[in-house]
């Protein structure tokens, strides 16, 4: 078996999209130092964070940081801590280690798909396999690492094992060749607070409405979401008259992004780096959320005088550069749209606060401008280094199924000293007799990572014989290819898996009719995005689809092709809320396909393990899709359905996949509910 050593280099080597996470919720004093040439700065709420960034508390104070995966990182008074790597592939896979240097930690979330996301504290890290919940300590002479929830990986000199739920283990870097194992977790002071805000950021309503997984639970109770025709769900601020976005904050240079907005607004984190602001006549400022998860600094057009910068936001859709004398002004370009600041040449930042010398026609004394001009890059700054983190040099490989290398279901291996001499491993008496332990089925859970597209019609007078745009194929026959199960690894050095053969849309098998000749044009769009693989316009066009055709005769239809959508942009909730709708009446009556069927119930099945906290309509989804799914698969996979070309025993194992995918659901999520109770 080959293995790939995947070094701990900077994003830069990469080309792929650069992470950010957000600094939150913050009490006492916390500084920053975004790079290692940077000063240490008071902590600003809603304050992007690179790789590298480095964090530290005083006595009395507390931090939450939010990742974009949707992870939440606490840490506790007198901390350090560093985000070590915060990166993602050109492949689309994201790398996390947060490194806790010395103080108190806690640690909520877990790694979706391929991602590797490890905590490293000195002697040892931990690797999330599932949704966990870890507390993480940090003394002189030793670190210990508390299960609060879930099961991790726990990886050091002495030994590599799972730590479940309940349990906590201690080492010594000074003593590498042993460590501690306790079977029970002492509880500490702010156990209660980390457990509130879980509870708090789960909450959320607004993910019905973005795809981002972080920044949610602010603007529940800071606006409200309101349908458009055109934009469809914006958000609305509860603000004062007279109130505009790009107001309240500053901007801080980024050398990776530019000037880029850090709002003062406790809200103010996705609505101003994912989408954009529009001016409503009867609403007044609402954001239209992004269907990207590109962070942006903030989409404004710039205005530059001899000694101030102005800034407003850009429309929703707006392609708009003063180079171009056919554009004009800014669509939304009104002085009172228009913030100002004192500018000078190498500003680091750019603050509103204070500033009194607004213009009066600010067109005459100002230009627009792309972009401002950059500071003067110092080149010393490359020289700049910090002292070594106590958890020391950590070299991560990440063993990833059918991306790092072949067939491996090994979890990762981390090497953090030369090996040792055999371990002692030290049980502490005191602790109570190990609870039974529950078996688990010793199969790893497949993820689906493909989605195999379907054509639409290229025969537009379908819509006069009722016919919905679903794909060129019939109703299913022994001729048409089955629905795959977990899809299979590639070979070595395709940067992936093989794309599955899921079930295809086919015609229905009832009459259907579309409202009007427009319908058929719409809804052949939205899934002509779904073919090719553009899921967030996908979204955009169902929405379009959804809005104009509410009672269409294809809802049923439609709401399989969001959840393909979903699915393609890794947003595994939505895909388990919206086969609730599909199952609300049964599925086997909304969806006369059984491929279909088949691929919804396996797509629900496989994403409600992916929830770390599902609620309890998301549980039940779940446990009826993989009911469902152990139901539907013997019923369709019979001798008579199987396409000509493939082997009983490729035919018997698909139908084996897709049965133990079901179980493997089912005891998963008994699981979860044992610990509920």
């Amino acid at each position: 078996m080959r293995r790939f050593t995947l070094l701990l280099l900077p994003a830069v080597l990469f080309a792929a999209q650069a992470r950010y996470a957000r600094l939150g919720e913050f009490e006492g004093k916390v500084e920053v130092q975004l790079q290692a040439a940077d000063p240490w700065m008071p902590a600003e709420r809603n304050l992007p964070l690179p790789e590298s960034t480095w964090l530290r508390t005083a006595a009395d104070s507390r931090l939450e940081i939010e990742l974009d995966e949707g992870s939440v990182w606490r840490m506790g008074p007198n901390s350090q801590s560093e985000i070590s790597d915060y990166l993602r592939l050109s492949t689309g896979q994201r790398v996390t280690l947060l490194s806790l240097d010395h103080g108190l930690a806690y640690f909520t979330g877990q790694a979706e798909g391929k991602d590797a996301l490890t905590l490293v504290v000195p002697g040892a890290q931990v690797t999330l396999v599932r949704g966990a919940k870890v507390r993480l300590e940090v003394q002189d002479t030793w670190s210990q690492i508390s299960v609060l929830a879930g099961t991790v990986r726990f990886s050091s000199p002495a030994a590599e094992i799972d730590l479940h739920a309940g349990q906590t283990t201690r080492v010594e870097p000074a003593n590498p060749a042993r460590f501690f194992l306790d079977r029970e977790v002492p509880p500490m002071e702010l156990d209660r607070w980390s457990g509130d805000r879980d509870k708090a950021l789960a909450s959320t309503t607004s993910a019905a409405h973005v795809i981002q997984r972080y920044g949610l639970q602010d603007l529940d109770a800071a606006g409200e979401w309101i349908q458009t025709a055109d934009l469809g769900a914006v958000w609305k601020p509860k603000a004062q008259d007279g109130w505009k976005p790009l107001q309240n904050g500053r901007w801080r240079w980024y050398g990776t992004l530019g000037y880029t907005w850090v709002s003062d607004d406790p809200w103010g984190w996705l609505p101003y780096h994912y989408g954009r602001w529009s001016r409503r006549e009867n609403l007044g400022w609402v954001w239209a959320p992004a269907n990207s998860t590109v962070f942006k600094p903030g989409e404004v057009y710039w205005l530059r005088g001899p000694k101030l910068a102005g800034w407003g936001p850009l429309a929703p859709s707006e392609v708009w550069n003063p180079a171009d004398p056919d554009i004009g002004t800014p669509q939304q370009y009104l002085s009172a749209n228009t913030t100002f600041a004192a500018f000078e040449q190498d500003a680091a930042a750019i603050d509103p606060a204070g500033f009194t010398a607004r213009p009066k026609d600010p067109l005459k004394v100002a230009a627009f401008a792309l972009a401002l001009p950059s500071p003067a890059f110092l080149a010393a700054r490359l020289e700049a280094t910090r002292p070594e983190l106590r958890a020391g040099s950590t070299r991560v490989t990440p063993m990833l199924d059918g991306v790092t290398f072949q067939n491996t279901r090994t979890p990762p291996i981390v090497v953090i000293n030369p090996t040792p001499p055999p371990p002692g491993v030290v049980v502490t008496e005191s602790a109570p007799p190990p609870p039974p332990q529950t078996v688990e089925v010793p199969y790893p859970v497949p993820v689906y990572t493909g989605i195999v597209v379907l054509n639409p019609p290229d025969h537009p007078d379908r819509s006069r014989s009722g016919q919905p745009p679903l794909s060129k194929a019939g109703p299913p026959t022994a001729s048409v290819n089955p629905p795959a199960g977990p899809p299979k690894p590639a070979p070595l050095g395709t940067g992936g898996q093989r794309r599955p053969s899921p079930p295809q849309g086919a015609l229905p098998t009832h009459e259907k009719k579309f409202k009007k000749p427009d319908e058929h044009e719409v809804a052949t769009a939205a899934i002509q995005e779904v073919n090719n693989r553009h899921f967030g316009k996908a979204l955009t066009a169902l929405d379009t689809w959804t809005k104009k055709y509410p009672d269409s005769d294809f809802k049923a239809d439609r709401l399989y092709y969001y959840v393909l959508a979903y699915n393609g942009i890794e947003q595994p909730a939505k895909v388990v809320d919206t086969t609730t709708q599909l199952l609300s009446s049964g599925v086997e009556n909304t969806l006369q396909d059984p491929r279909q069927m088949i691929l919804t119930l396996y797509l629900t099945s496989l994403s409600v393990q992916k929830l770390p906290y599902p609620s309890h309509d998301q549980f039940a989804t779940g446990q009826t899709a993989a009911r469902n799914l152990l139901d539907f698969v013997p019923t369709y996979f019979t001798v008579d359905n199987r396409p000509a070309g493939t082997s009983p025993a490729d035919w018997t194992k698909a139908q084996s996949d897709l049965e133990t995918t079901a179980r493997t659901t089912l005891i998963a999520l008994a699981k979860r509910s044992s610990t509920r109770h």
